[in-house]
């Protein structure tokens, strides 16, 4: 029997859009605004575009986050293509008949907007892609979201996405992986070689480990290969629970050469983890609180003060270590220094016009 072209959406599910959705309606007017005249959003794993309660699934999400942004008009010289790839006849067909419904419920498609739907695998595609693009491709996001670890090799994500500007929103699929990632079968071993893009079986040294620690060194070793092989310069998991289990169902791996992209990837984070920026637990799903939840600034205060200890630094080096080192944005860091400043364990030294305040070039002293 077939599966069925649609599903229900879970919580976690939900998580996993909303941060796709808070990221494009960022990355879109970014990459419109300079002099990229083309921009790519490519989804490997597309879907039916619909789940049975009459949610939209990515490629909507991605599609209405652009029309309905309020900068598109503003985008008009800019050329938006959409590549959705799904293999699977049922879901593909259902998808085709969402974009129609969609474009039309939309009253028609922009001028400036291209859609290619394909019926096959994603790799098929992505091989074709960076074969014929050689790394010049445009601007590209590629939300590539498996049901699984088969498939999708480290090979084929750092090929297709070489070019400066494109990134990576990987679904690194951890329970499914954490299930048959001690299998020595070759016909396993072999997909789970493409997956961590290795020559050996190093995974395969995460079954010997207890349950939290394997998690994390799978978890890190994605995140390393992606950088290694992938050749991404910042890289950084979101943790996705999946309630219904009581368990971690996957990894959210977002990877990019550039750190603009890196922040605002983090501040997509931190909007659906307004706690800790680094995880989606469900449970607050399930909790009436008259308290909202607040970013947690300590760690990011005690690693001020551990890096800069008796040190003297302009503000705008501060700004890059804490985007680029830590899983804080642009936005948590002046909060800390105030305190600091109010606190006596740092001063500014120059720069400024008033207090409170920390411009690019100010120059702040830490105390020892």
């Amino acid at each position: 029997m077939s599966s069925p072209a649609t599903w229900s959406i879970e919580p976690h599910t939900q998580a996993k859009h909303d941060l796709l959705r808070f990221y494009l309606n960022a990355w879109f007017p970014i990459l419109s605004s300079g002099r990229n005249q083309h921009v790519i959003f490519l989804d490997g794993f597309a879907g039916p575009g619909i789940y049975t309660g009459g949610e939209p699934g990515s490629p909507i999400i991605a599609l209405e986050t652009l029309i309905r942004h309020s900068h598109f008009p503003r985008m008009s010289q800019t050329e938006f293509t959409f590549i959705f790839i799904e293999k699977d006849p049922s879901c593909y067909q259902s998808l085709k008949d969402q974009l129609a419904d969609f474009w039309s419920l939309s009253g028609g498609k922009p001028n400036n907007i291209y859609v290619h739907s394909i019926n096959d695998e994603f790799r098929n595609v992505a091989e074709q892609i960076a074969t014929s693009a050689l790394g010049t491709l445009a601007p590209t996001l590629a939300f590539i979201d498996p049901f699984g670890w088969s498939g999708v090799p480290m090979t084929t994500i750092r090929d297709l996405l070489s070019s400066r500007k494109c990134e990576v929103l990987f679904n690194f699929a951890y329970d499914s992986v954490n299930r048959f990632v001690g299998e020595e079968a070759p016909s396993v071993a072999h997909h789970f070689a493409e997956l961590f893009g290795t020559t050996g079986t190093e995974y395969q040294d995460a079954s010997r480990l207890a349950a939290d620690d394997r998690k994390v060194f799978l978890r890190d070793l994605y995140v390393d290969k992606l950088r290694e092989v992938g050749g991404f310069s910042f890289v950084k998991p979101f943790e996705v629970i999946n309630q219904s289990r009581g368990r971690t169902a996957y990894f959210l791996v977002f990877g990019t050469r550039n750190p603009t992209g890196f922040d605002r990837m983090k501040g997509a984070m931190w909007r659906v983890d307004p706690e800790y920026g680094c995880r989606y637990s469900g449970e607050e799903d399930n909790q009436l609180s008259l308290f909202s939840r607040a970013p947690q600034l300590s760690p990011l205060k005690a690693a001020l003060r551990d890096r800069f200890a008796g040190s003297t630094i302009v503000v705008k080096r501060l700004e890059e270590y804490v985007v680029e080192e830590t899983d804080y944005t642009t936005t948590h860091y002046k909060r800390v220094l105030k305190e600091l400043e109010d606190e006596g364990l740092m001063s500014c030294v120059s720069g400024r016009k008033k207090r409170g305040t920390y411009p690019p070039g100010a120059v702040l002293h830490f105390e020892p």
